[in-house]
């Protein structure tokens, strides 16, 4: 498949915001679980800071799209930026009709090429199973995260 990536504008909000609550959906998130009003949350996240997006288009047609962002650690920050000034991939989506052509693979390689070249030290994300293979080809490491499902009951 023949693609163009590029990087997104506000009048390309949209785009993004489609793609992100069908990447939601395509990782099993039930549609009664997404907030009624998730477009103006998403969007609202997206102005925040103007992060940063590329999309993937074919014919002028978007076919994909990926976000990216300096990461906002949930802890205080004492080290110096070579050291820690992670950039952080929050939304990789292919339209089902485009997957298996490479365009994931383009949009990860544009998205740590944009983290590069603001400095940071390492890239940062959290794969679904199904985009797994793409992220351990470009590069990325499997790393542990440990969770505890608070709604389960004790055991």
């Amino acid at each position: 498949m023949n693609c163009i990536i590029r990087n997104g504008s506000p009048a390309d909000d949209p785009t993004l915001i489609r793609h992100y609550r069908a990447l939601l959906e395509s990782c099993g998130v039930d549609p009664i679980y997404i907030k009624a009003d998730a477009e103006e949350v998403t969007l609202d996240f997206i102005i925040s800071g103007r992060r940063h997006y590329q999309l993937a288009e074919t014919d002028g047609i978007s076919v994909g799209s990926l976000a990216c962002q300096i990461q906002h650690l949930p802890y205080p920050d004492v080290t110096v930026p070579s050291f820690r000034k992670h950039g952080y991939i929050w939304s990789v989506f292919v339209e089902p009709a485009a997957r298996r052509n490479g365009v994931a693979a383009a949009l990860v390689q544009a998205g740590v090429d944009y983290l590069r070249t603001i400095g940071c030290a390492k890239a940062v994300l959290h794969s679904s199973d199904a985009g797994e293979g793409v992220y351990l080809a470009a590069g990325f490491k499997i790393a542990s995260e440990m969770r505890l499902d608070l709604a389960a009951p004790n055991v």
